[in-house]
């Protein structure tokens, strides 16, 4: 569409309106009244040429805090205004075995993520890990050549949102930092050919991330009951409990 004066004002009317709502005070539609009273015609299309190239372009809104703060009713009133839906249905096809699609109950919140691709993959981690025995001491985390094998956060995100809680519980345990119940697994599988989480001692003061954290609180006079109750490290309560 050729750009015309018409144009102009049809765009300005609705950057100003669109602020005016987000914004009631009206400092930043003014801001951009001033920016764009400032630019002819020319200069205004040069602008938006470049800004509508740029996939990652967008007006800035401006805050003063406790002066123009954003209220999602703001938001609200500029996402109607702009017939930009904040809430969807979302269909979940696959949810179960059967052909039907699940729907949320509910409309919920929808946004848009830009996934960027993972570069690294091919030419830098395109390796398969067959120990993990080099490990971070603080951690318990693989570390080295054998950090492939890793458990990372979106692993843990994915499997939270499905709820699979036991299958957490095995990556984030006998597979993760906890050297006890790695060696009762290793022994189960030696002796039986099988093991079984239920079978393992799953204790917090066995899992090596735990009591480094639990570490760094107690060093900050901040009381934890991550690993045990009080001041002392569970390695400590061990000490006096063989002296008694």
């Amino acid at each position: 569409m050729a750009f015309t004066k018409q144009k102009r004002e049809e765009m300005e009317r609705v950057i100003y309106q669109t602020f005016d709502k987000l914004d009631p005070s009206g400092r930043n539609t003014k801001r951009y009244k001033n920016f764009f009273g400032q630019m002819d015609d020319k200069a205004f299309q040069k602008f938006f040429d470049r800004f509508f190239k740029d996939t990652s372009a967008y007006l800035v809104w401006e805050t003063v805090g406790y002066e123009n703060d954003l209220d999602m009713q703001h938001i609200k009133d500029a996402a109607a205004f702009l017939k930009v839906p904040l809430f969807e249905y979302v269909m979940q096809p696959g949810f179960d075995d059967s052909e039907e699609i699940v729907s949320s109950i509910q409309p919920v919140p929808v946004g848009y993520i830009h996934m960027k691709p993972v570069q690294q993959m091919v030419r830098k981690k395109n390796s398969t890990s067959v120990s993990v025995d080099r490990r971070d001491p603080r951690t318990g985390q693989v570390s080295g050549e054998d950090k492939d094998v890793q458990f990372s956060i979106d692993e843990n995100y994915g499997l939270m949102a499905h709820n699979a809680k036991e299958v957490m519980k095995e990556f984030l345990s006998v597979r993760a930092d906890d050297m006890v119940m790695k060696q009762e697994a290793y022994s189960n599988i030696r002796r039986d050919g099988y093991m079984s989480l239920a079978d393992l001692t799953d204790e917090p003061e066995n899992k090596t991330a735990l009591n480094t954290l639990n570490a760094y609180l107690l060093a900050m006079h901040v009381k934890s009951d991550i690993v045990d109750e009080g001041y002392m490290l569970r390695k400590t309560v061990h000490e006096n409990e063989r002296r008694v």
